[in-house]
């Protein structure tokens, strides 16, 4: 991580950063509990999901990746990072979702065709996909989603020991 060697942590910037990354992770275990193999291979998709957030937009995964990495960059206090930040995400998750909606046009034919039509990539709709399908499993979340919860936990730790514990002493020590 980059950012966190030119971290600058400000009080300012840290707690909306703090709190860009909770809402990212509750978009994330919400998203996370309705598609079962998110983390597997796309072939083992077994049913189009447009429940729960799928409802509202069809990348919340995503999304949620988004705010979270909006998030660290307000946590390091490095603004400059944001552009850099967005510009990659863009880069990256735009091949990606072309990828996937390709496969899942493929997989589910017209169904998707519908759906993706009604529903848009990022900026959620209003009101939820008419025709929803698929249900909430909590049981994904600890499977699929621990890793992530103690990772973002750790980042949040170690930006605040940067900014504003142990770690800004020992900056301020060798003069960094």
């Amino acid at each position: 991580m980059v950012v966190f060697l030119f971290a600058r942590p400000q009080a300012s910037l840290f707690w909306p950063g703090v709190f860009c990354i909770l809402g990212g992770e509750f978009l994330r275990l919400w998203a996370s509990g309705y598609i079962k193999t998110y983390r597997g291979p796309m072939e083992e998709v077994g049913e189009l999901v447009t429940s729960g957030p799928y409802a509202y937009l069809r990348n919340p995964l995503y999304l949620a990746n988004g705010i979270i990495g909006c998030g660290v960059v307000l946590l390091s206090g490095v603004l400059w990072a944001l552009p850099l930040f967005l510009g990659s995400f863009a880069f990256l998750y735009g091949s990606i979702i072309k990828a996937e909606e390709a496969f899942l046009e493929e997989k589910f034919g017209a169904a998707y065709r519908e759906y993706a039509a009604s529903v848009p990539r990022f900026v959620p709709r209003l009101l939820p996909y008419p025709k929803r399908k698929g249900t909430f499993a909590f049981e994904v979340l600890w499977k699929k989603e621990s890793t992530t919860l103690v990772t973002l936990g750790l980042t949040v730790f170690l930006f605040y020991l940067r900014g504003f514990g142990v770690l800004r002493v020992l900056d301020r020590l060798l003069g960094l």
